[in-house]
């Protein structure tokens, strides 16, 4: 039951009554606490002015207020009612379960503006929370006198805390803003916009609490990353619905309307009415199917503790089919991801932004790893915990112009490094500049001048004199990089068979899934301006290390690539800091 508060005296005394009762109860039937969805409905029956709680009409939200579980993952379409679930599952927590709230958006400009437009307008459309959020200033608190809160990042609910936060993290891996806060439940708004090391820092703010509940919510980019990933390793609940012809329940996607697609992956064919508009069939009969009718949250992976929600438009009662297949018509690459991000809730990867298990299976060949007698090769290598180091041939086969592949693997030391360095007679080395400079200096010193080559990832400007997306620095032995171009020139020779690999290349660990880690996407600029970048959600240290080889195999002779002396000062300055 849904109670609203209306304005005229006499009618919010009876409402105000009403709601009590319904408290009892609610409390009653859990243990004496006031569940979320009773909490909702009788303290945010307004969820903002003019905005009911409204289950009729979005009963989809109803698995969402009655979730129990630790950890909690919404992969959703946009605008489906899941910030304000947010919202009233923050204030619940911190009100009837005295927890302290961790709220976290991408940025701080998030949390401001989350504060003003939703979290304020929430608190003044409920006479309830009027009484018990404080912001700023002092209030009575239990018959005692208590300071107030800030009011754009924290906010006092009775005695507890609802803290927001922005999800940046520094490069040393640090994010001070988290630092003092111990939290007993987390919430992580917008994941996939967050710096990827953020949740995990947020995450171990829980460490000390018996509730230790998560809450992640966002809107999908790319497969495989942030609420994606998340998802894969929940329950993947889908809403099923009953066609009322023929008694099949299923769960609503895109091919519920779209029955044909084109070579470019856009509809060619959907279902029509009379009047020509979109709509929605069974996949069983064929007939209308009611996709805003009565539905049931079913997990699709029932044996996993997470619960796992995926919302989509299909079954949203704004959405408008027609503007939908209109949308994945097009071949504006953007326009579709938003499509598939914001009205399908599914995530989405351009043609040919990613490499794939067939891809990489296409470039094996009948060989193995190993050196040649007299063969001259080259190496990339990516340091982290390790070093991940891939080996190649340094001259091209004449009629192909493929390069072998003699060695990818890890070794735990630049000392191992520099060993296999001789076993495979390695003309030019290209290797991670950072974390380890130093080390990596010891190395480069140790082999005669131009062997090695210290690689930096930099940003060239537009318009850069230089075409290559290599700069090399003969004096200080350096290399920097644009991180986009040099990718994509690596990809392509995957792309085109031209990077072979060892026909037994499945047995190294990792090797597969870290080439395919990263995925090429377009991207806002400053300006406004469409910028491609790689994303990657998991480990990439082998795509890395292939694009300090392809980056070896590319020196030559001085260019206009090359930089020696008359580098401009601010770089020899930066270089020898390096260096040192």
């Amino acid at each position: 039951m849904i109670v609203s508060v209306d304005t005229r005296s006499e009618e919010r005394k009876r409402l105000e009554a009403l709601n009590d009762v319904l408290i009892e109860q609610r409390r009653r039937a859990h243990g004496g606490k006031l569940d979320l969805l009773g909490w909702t409905a009788v303290r945010r029956s307004q969820l903002k002015a003019g905005v009911l709680f409204d289950l009729v009409q979005h009963g989809y939200l109803r698995g969402l207020y009655e979730a129990q579980a630790r950890r909690v993952v919404v992969f959703k379409a946009s605008q489906m009612g899941a910030s304000e679930w947010a919202i009233s599952y923050s204030l619940h927590a911190a009100d009837e379960r005295k927890a302290t709230v961790l709220y976290l958006f991408p940025t701080e400009g998030d949390v401001s503006d989350f504060s003003s437009a939703r979290v304020g307008p929430a608190i003044e459309s409920s006479a309830y929370l009027e009484q018990v959020v404080m912001e700023g200033g002092s209030a009575a608190v239990g018959g005692r006198k208590v300071r107030g809160a800030d009011r754009v990042t924290l906010k006092r609910v009775g005695d507890r805390f609802l803290y927001m936060r922005g999800s940046q993290v520094r490069p040393d891996g640090k994010a001070p803003q988290l630092k003092s806060i111990d939290a007993d439940v987390l919430v992580l708004d917008e994941v996939d916009e967050m710096d990827p090391r953020a949740p995990s820092i947020a995450v171990k703010r829980l460490g000390h609490s018996v509730i230790a509940e998560e809450r992640w919510i966002s809107t999908p980019t790319y497969p495989g990353f942030g609420i994606h990933a998340a998802w894969m390793l929940s329950d993947q609940r889908e809403w099923m619905i009953k066609c009322t012809r023929c008694g099949r329940r299923q769960a609503l996607t895109i091919g519920h309307v779209v029955r044909e697609w084109d070579e470019l992956e856009r509809p060619r064919e959907w279902n029509k009415d009379k009047q020509r508009r979109a709509y929605a069939a069974c996949e069983k009969c064929g007939k209308p199917l009611n996709r805003l009718g009565p539905g049931t949250w079913v997990a699709t992976n029932p044996k996993v503790e997470t619960m796992g929600f995926h919302l989509t438009k299909l079954f949203s009662p704004t959405a408008v089919l027609d503007e939908l297949v209109a949308n994945l018509q097009t071949t504006d690459e953007t326009k579709r991801r938003e499509a598939f991000n914001q009205d399908l809730g599914l995530p989405y990867l351009p043609k040919g932004g990613q490499l794939t298990d067939e891809t990489l299976d296409a470039c094996r060949r009948d060989y193995a790893h190993g050196p040649k007698p007299n063969e001259r090769t080259i190496l990339g290598a990516d340091v982290g915990k390790t070093i991940h180091v891939v080996i190649r041939s340094e001259e091209l086969e004449p009629e192909t112009g493929e390069r072998a592949q003699r060695f990818a693997g890890e070794v735990e030391s630049f000392e191992s490094l520099g060993r296999l360095m001789r076993q495979y007679n390695v003309s030019r080395a290209v290797i991670d500049a950072l974390p380890e400079t130093r080390e990596a200096r010891k190395l480069q010193a140790s082999f005669p001048k131009g062997v090695m080559w210290l690689a930096y990832y930099v940003n060239q400007r537009a318009g850069t004199k230089y075409q290559a997306p290599e700069i090399w620095n003969d004096t200080e032995g350096v290399v920097n990089l644009d991180r986009t171009r040099s990718m994509d020139r690596m990809f392509s020779r995957f792309f085109e068979l031209k990077n072979t690999l060892p026909g037994n290349i499945r047995v190294i660990a990792g090797y597969y899934e870290m080439l395919k880690a990263p995925v090429r996407v377009l991207e806002d600029g400053p300006g406004g301006e469409k910028v491609a970048v790689y994303r990657e959600a998991t480990a990439d240290h082998f795509a890395h290390a292939e694009n300090y080889c392809e980056v070896a195999g590319q020196r030559g002779g001085p260019a206009a690539g090359t930089v020696a002396e008359s580098e401009s000062p601010v770089l020899q300055r930066r270089h020898k800091s390096a260096w040192r």
